[in-house]
This record gives structure tokens, C-alpha cells and sequence, in this order.
């Protein structure tokens, strides 16, 4: 796919987590249009969080009172332990309906079933994109146009090893490990939620875990990318190389075969999961359970170039997997604006892109959010083929290939020093924790950097791994903070006082704020994620002489329940 037309990956709305760079087309047959609800035996979903006591019974006899024809009710986790469940997943299940009743939205619908049900939280379970058209030019504006590499002398982007020289990828490969350490992430287990895997020369079969990984979109084990479809055929391809591509480096410079990537883990075992076809059309469920498969699957990191809407099943599976020593690398998001998630969740470690020339790149989202920068505007990525072995490799852009790099760079870290020594280091902090202070530690910051948007700097492989581990660390923890004030503040960089005020004040200054947000937070993160502007005017107040109040554009998006709420605040 040209760079012009990045805007489907690029426009993000609700939260969603990457772009896939400049995603290719690929040869085969027309894409089919999109199945239409009813053929997949249901025409929408819920995740529903129980009430302790509560089990799969209450959900049918609500479900029973609201909807003419309940498919299914499971548990989103069904193999979480029960007495190893600080963040309730076992309370988390799945409902799916063929006809809702009536015309009411799928929040309103929400609202009802939780009323009836008694239920802690109740949010629709979608895959709708909601591409904003007027937003649709601004992310077109934002993409620079293809890597012109025919011209004389040829730009620097133009060679394979540029991005990962600026990480010191090529110094950080002549270090030998300390006792009990291995080079080149060898060991070290990444879980890949993306569209699948494809037979590439930059992509070593040998390399992957057929075994463990996990098909979410047709069923099944298998994760191979089918193509051929609308959306982001080839994406889980493009990242992939990034991770575990063989290549070397030439000592005249550039790279050297197996293909044209050089990956950051070579070495690293990559496990796959086919959870999405358009990284912007995804089922907020789906990307939940293939975050939980990773604890099961026994990885180390979970690189995420993808994205979802603020979805509070998500956030507890990632808060789980992190409590459960797995580093979690997600993308800030391109083109929009502001930090999407899962990037802007507290226990995420949150990415954004740079360039040739040592600064950010234009379409990185950025903000107080982010953890670390790296690469991600024009990197040699492989590009998927529909038949036979790929072997063509494009520049591509995108949060998408920072985050990669990123997680490649974690697999590396675990590997190096090996899983018994970083226990040890970390004391009371988690594998994650500590593996992000090392990380911006030794960052690399260029002349006029900004620290404050971009975090600390671009990542340094070579440093990183020449850090001391240090001794244990013995510091209070505090729980992750994900509540919607906190969410807003990391995904629009706002004061979450500031937020707060507005807040109060879009709600008329109830008695209990925190209450409003307990019922309406998801509903609000997702009108948030739609429409940014529309959202941040709703918290101001009204201008003197103003025919309507900022929130009036709020309103007409909103729930019938939402917008009824907001019509009563004095």
C-alpha cells in the first residue's frame, strides 16, 4: 500500500494502537467486502464484568429480559486460575446476541443489560472502525511521501541497517554476555498478536512456535496470514521481520543475507497470533484473550503494533501479564494526536517513532506517556508475497516498527542476562519495571531533544545491555491507575486535575463525580477517542453569549442514556 494511503491504518478512533507503516497490497484475489453481522451467527457482543457471587446464570436470565435471541455466554478467561486472580479476569465473561431489540445503541443496550444484571460493568464488544472522513485528509497530510531511493547519491534511509545502527544494534552484537547470558535473544519467547505470519525470507520458519500459537480470527492453532483481505494483509509479516529477521551486518556496511532485515532477537522464539486483519478493525475482546495467551504460551514479551479502544478487559489482562514478569511493548499511536491505547495504559510500555535524521518522526503520537522512542519512519521491513516465499523488502512508517524494535531489545536484555539475574535485580519491582528504568537510563537523547514528549531518548541496544542490573530493589508498589481521569490525562498529556474540573463540570457538579465515571467512563473514552476535539471542548466552559453549550457536540454523539445525563446537569 502507497503511503497515501497509511490514512486506514493511520486514523485511529477508537484508541486504537499503530500504524502498520506503509502497508502493502498484496497479489492475490478482489478482497471480499466485510461478512455482514448475521453471517457471523451474531450481530453484537458485551463484555460484562460479575459482581462477586454472581456467575454465567445471571447473565442469561438478564440477557433473556433485554435481548430476543441470545448465541452465547462464555468466559473471556476461562483458564485463569482461581486462586491466583488479583484482577478478577475470571469475573470477565463474553456475551453475544443475534438481534438486538429496537433501535437503541450498543452503549444504550450496555446500560440496560448492567441495570438489569446487577453487574459491576457491561461495554459493547466491537470491531467498528468509526474512520472519521473529515479527520480521513489530515491523516493523508500527515504521511511523507515513498522513499525516493533512485536518485544519486542515495538518501541514508535508503540502506537496510540505517535504523538499527541508530539503536548501536551492530555494537551491542560484538558484547559477550555475562555467565549464564545469551546473545541474540536466544531463549526468549515474544508473543505476536497481529494478522499472522507468512513464508518470507526475512521472517525464519524455524523460528516460530507453530505449537503455541493461536488463531482468533478463523479458529484454531494455525496463524498463518491468508491475505487477500481488506485491510492490513502482510502487517504481522512486516513487524515480524523486525523481531527474528537473520540478517547481519557487513563490515564495508549494510546488511547481509539470509534476505535484506536485520532483526533485533534473531535468536528469540516468536509465537504468533492471528487476532486482527486491519490493525485499526479489531474485537476488543479478541485482543484481550490473545494478551492472556501469552501468559499460557509462557512468553517473555508482547510486542503489540496494533490497537484497541480504551477496553477494560484489555487493561486487566496487560496489568496480569505484566504482574506475571511478561514485558509488554505497545505502539503510541500515528496521525492523531494523542496516545492511544493500549499505549496509554499504566503497566504498558508505551513507543514512539523518530527517523534518519535523529528526531521524531511527524506521525508519532506523543505526550508525558511515553516510555522510550526508536525507529520508526522509512524501516526496512519485510513485505508479505501470496504465494511462495517472499523476498521483497520496502521502507515503511510507523509506531508500529518502533515498538518492535523495542521489543526486540527486551528479548535481547532478558536474554543476555539471563531470566535468574534480572529476577534477582528486581527485587520487589516487576521484569517490566525494571527493564523500562534501564531502557530510558541509557537512552540515547540528540541535541534539542524533546524529553518531555518523547521520553528520554532513542533506544541504545549497546548501552542497555552494558547496564549494571544493580542490586534488588525493596519499593512499595502501587497498583496501576487506569480509571478514566487517569486514561484521558495519559492519552490527551492534560492535567489529570485539569480533567477532573471539566469533568465535574460537563456533569453539572454531581455529588458524586467518580460515581458518573464508574457508569459512563468507557462510553466517554471511546466518544474521546472519536472525536478528540469535540471531547477536550465538552470540558470547557461555555463561552459568554454562546447560543449552546461546548458540550452540545458531545451530546448529539452520545448514548440516549449518556446524552440524557449531560442534557439534566444543571
Amino acid at each position: 500500500m502507497s503511503n497515501v494511503h497509511c490514512f486506514l491504518v493511520l486514523v485511529l478512533s477508537l484508541g486504537l494502537g499503530a500504524c502498520a507503516g506503509t502497508e502493502p497490497v498484496v497479489a492475490a484475489d478482489p478482497a471480499p467486502e466485510p461478512q455482514p453481522a448475521a453471517a457471523r451467527t451474531f450481530s453484537q457482543g458485551f463484555v460484562i464484568e460479575l459482581a462477586p457471587q454472581q456467575d454465567a446464570d445471571d447473565i442469561r436470565a438478564a440477557a433473556a429480559q433485554v435481548f430476543n435471541q441470545v448465541v452465547s455466554v462464555e468466559a473471556l478467561f476461562p483458564d485463569v486460575p482461581a486462586d491466583d486472580d488479583p484482577f478478577g479476569l475470571r469475573r470477565i465473561y463474553r456475551l453475544r446476541v443475534a438481534d438486538p431489540a429496537g433501535d437503541e445503541s450498543a452503549w444504550d443496550l450496555a446500560y440496560r443489560l448492567r441495570d438489569r444484571g446487577g453487574f459491576l460493568q457491561v461495554e459493547p464488544d466491537t470491531d467498528d472502525t468509526i474512520l472519521e472522513a473529515r479527520r480521513r485528509s489530515a491523516a493523508a497530510a500527515c504521511v511523507a511521501p515513498p522513499l525516493d531511493c533512485t536518485t544519486s547519491p542515495q538518501p541514508r534511509a535508503c540502506k537496510a541497517d540505517w535504523s538499527l545502527k541508530e539503536m548501536k544494534v551492530d555494537q551491542a552484537r560484538k558484547l559477550v554476555p555475562p555467565a549464564g547470558g545469551k546473545a541474540l535473544g536466544e531463549g526468549v519467547r515474544i508473543c505476536h498478536p497481529d494478522s499472522g505470519w507468512t513464508d518470507h525470507i526475512d521472517l525464519d520458519a524455524a523460528q516460530i512456535d507453530k505449537t503455541a500459537s493461536l488463531n482468533l480470527m478463523e479458529g484454531g492453532t494455525n496463524a498463518r496470514d491468508p491475505l487477500g483481505y481488506q485491510g492490513n494483509p502482510g502487517h504481522g509479516t512486516a513487524t515480524g521481520s523486525v523481531l527474528i529477521s537473520h540478517g547481519g551486518f557487513a563490515s564495508n556496511g549494510g546488511t547481509t543475507p539470509p534476505g535484506v532485515v536485520t532483526g533485533l532477537a534473531p535468536k528469540a522464539t516468536l509465537v504468533p497470533i492471528r487476532a486482527l486483519n486491519s490493525v485499526v478493525q479489531i474485537l476488543d475482546s479478541d485482543i484481550a484473550r490473545a494478551v492472556r495467551h501469552a501468559t499460557t504460551a509462557q512468553c517473555d514479551v508482547i510486542s503489540m503494533s496494533l490497537g484497541g479502544r480504551l477496553f477494560f478487559g484489555l487493561e486487566r489482562a496487560i496489568n496480569d501479564a505484566v504482574r506475571r514478569d511478561i514485558i509488554v511493548v505497545t505502539a503510541s499511536g500515528n496521525c492523531v494526536g494523542f496516545v492511544v491505547a493500549p499505549a496509554s495504559y499504566d503497566k504498558a510500555i508505551a513507543v514512539a517513532a523518530t527517523n534518519v535524521d535523529h528526531k521524531p518522526w511527524k506521525g508519532s503520537s506523543n505526550g508525558r506517556a511515553i516510555d522510550i522512542s526508536a525507529p520508526g519512519e522509512d524501516v526496512h521491513v519485510a513485505r508479505a508475497a501470496a504465494n511462495g516465499t517472499g523476498t521483497n523488502v520496502e521502507p515503511g512508517d510507523g509506531t508500529s516498527f518502533a515498538t518492535t524494535a523495542v521489543a526486540g531489545a527486551a528479548a535481547d536484555w532478558i536474554a543476555f542476562h539471563g531470566r535468574a539475574a534480572i529476577k534477582t535485580a528486581q527485587g520487589s519491582l516487576t521484569r517490566r519495571d525494571l527493564f523500562v528504568r534501564l531502557a530510558q537510563a541509557t537512552a540515547d537523547p540528540p541535541p534539542n531533544w524533546d524529553a518531555r514528549n518523547y521520553g528520554p531518548g532513542i533506544l541504545d541496544l549497546e548501552a542497555l545491555l552494558t547496564e549494571p542490573l544493580g542490586t534488588p530493589r525493596t519499593e512499595l508498589q502501587a497498583p496501576p491507575r487506569d480509571d478514566t481521569v487517569m486514561l484521558l490525562s495519559r492519552m490527551f498529556d492534560r492535567d489529570p486535575a485539569e480533567l477532573r474540573v471539566g469533568l465535574n463540570r460537563l456533569f453539572g457538579q454531581p455529588a458524586d463525580l467518580d460515581a458518573e465515571l464508574q457508569r459512563y467512563g468507557g462510553e466517554l473514552l471511546e466518544l474521546a477517542a472519536r472525536d478528540p476535539e469535540a471531547f477536550l471542548l465538552s470540558l470547557q466552559p461555555p463561552a459568554p453569549g454562546a447560543l449552546a453549550p461546548p458540550s452540545q457536540p458531545l451530546k448529539a454523539r452520545s448514548s440516549r442514556a449518556l446524552s440524557a445525563r449531560l442534557e439534566a446537569a444543571p
